[in-house]
């Protein structure tokens, strides 16, 4: 038994059904493949993202929880900023997915779920499709003119196709969510320090409804520590949260894995491209994913259809892909790469620092450094509020921040 399309798709996350829509509406012959039983779940994200890109992405507002104050505590300070209107927000991680696909089904996809992938079938350098096998353990090849590997942190295929090593420095997370009725759900904890989250960050996310992600994250190989034992030392032992969470209990668990390496040197070759975690493509800074998988797989799915339309499915075409994503989106994961290698290993005593110095910019400039928006201004703006940073050993740092804010994008690749 053999299948042939015009784009495949392997994996059923943000990247892979934004870019099955994206080549459906093309008019392009499109399926996704899904290991998992269904889209959606399990869940391995706490869902925090921003209100301007899910208005952005097309998201509906009841898929999305805004929140109008963000408190940030380190081991001895507390920093809370609110914002009217808001800002952040946190997602219905499931029920976005299950939008995603919706739209993806209705552009012409389809979507094929419980079935894995064995093996990448490749022809002089060329992929050609796959090997997968079904719910019902049936073994078959899906062939295509191009492949688009959405498959997440494990990116199955670049692996397999030498676009890159197994990652090796990533987040590793665990999460309740819970029911917790005297939880605001206006507002939004992220918490730093070696008691709750060494070389991490933990964090309360309310969703709507009584109900409230509360995860730690830890890096590896940077700690050995397990984020999963945290959990609930955070939600008795830190006093800001005691109360919050009290006659609270977890309906869920969620456990996950964030890369937290730089983009891949190139997302694309013969008949393949490499689209959200799978090419690198989220913001280390804080691990946030889901949006920046969106936009990716919008641009893989535009790439992908353009060369089919072409009959040029070659490295060459495909390239077009990266030189887009390098000019929207190469500046800001750079820097905040930059930053995370950095405040990885921070102490408690310089989370403290780093929270004082927090005091002194105004809520839009933490937000917008957040969400990764990295400017001249947004930089310029930081060190006239706060001078010291240049005498506090962030010299090195800003300089490196200001070269590349400074630096021209990658020009957009037309054909």
């Amino acid at each position: 038994m053999s299948d042939d399309y015009n784009v495949l798709i392997v994996g059923g996350g943000p990247a892979g059904l934004a870019a099955a829509e994206a080549t459906a509406k093309q008019g392009m012959r499109t399926l996704v493949l899904e290991r998992q039983n269904e889209i959606g779940y399990p869940i391995h994200t706490s869902g925090g993202s921003w209100v301007k890109d899910m208005k952005a992405l097309g998201i509906p507002e009841h898929l999305y929880h805004p929140v109008t104050k963000v408190i940030f505590l380190s081991p001895h300070r507390e920093v809370p900023l609110c914002y009217d209107p808001p800002v952040a927000c946190v997602m219905d991680v499931r029920g976005v997915y299950q939008h995603l696909a919706g739209r993806a089904v209705a552009a012409g996809a389809t979507i094929r779920v419980r079935h894995t992938v064995d093996q990448v079938l490749q022809e002089n350098g060329r992929v050609l499709g796959v090997t997968v096998k079904n719910h019902v353990s049936e073994r078959f090849e899906v062939r295509a003119d191009i492949t688009i590997d959405a498959s997440g942190f494990a990116r199955h295929l670049g692996v397999r196709t030498d676009m890159g090593k197994a990652f090796h420095r990533y987040g590793f997370g665990a999460e309740y969510d819970l029911y917790a009725p005297d939880y605001p759900q206006d507002e939004l904890f992220l918490i730093m320090g070696s008691a709750y989250a060494p070389n991490g960050y933990a964090w309360a996310f309310p969703r709507g409804n009584g109900r409230v992600r509360l995860g730690v994250g830890v890096l590896h190989p940077d700690n050995d520590d397990d984020a999963r034992v945290y959990l609930d030392r955070i939600m008795c032992d830190i006093p800001q949260l005691a109360q919050c969470f009290k006659g609270a209990s977890p309906l869920e668990y969620h456990t996950g894995l964030f890369p937290s390496e730089n983009y891949l040197e190139r997302f694309s070759r013969d008949g393949l491209l490499l689209a959200g975690d799978a090419g690198g493509h989220g913001s280390t800074l804080v691990g946030e994913g889901i949006r920046f998988a969106i936009y990716s797989g919008q641009m893989a799915g535009e790439a992908a259809a353009e060369a089919v339309k072409a009959s040029d499915i070659s490295a060459e075409f495909l390239s077009r892909f990266d030189k887009r994503w390098h000019a929207r989106f190469a500046r800001d994961m750079d820097i905040a790469y930059m930053i995370n290698k950095r405040i990885a290993a921070y102490s408690d005593a310089q989370w403290d620092d780093a929270l004082d110095l927090m005091k002194r910019l105004t809520p839009s400039q933490v937000a917008q450094a957040l969400r990764g928006d990295f400017t001249a201004g947004l930089v310029m703006g930081v060190l006239t509020r706060v001078p010291s940073l240049i005498a506090t050993g962030g010299k090195r740092l800003v300089d490196r921040m200001l070269e590349r804010v400074n630096k021209p994008a990658v020009a957009t690749a037309e054909g």
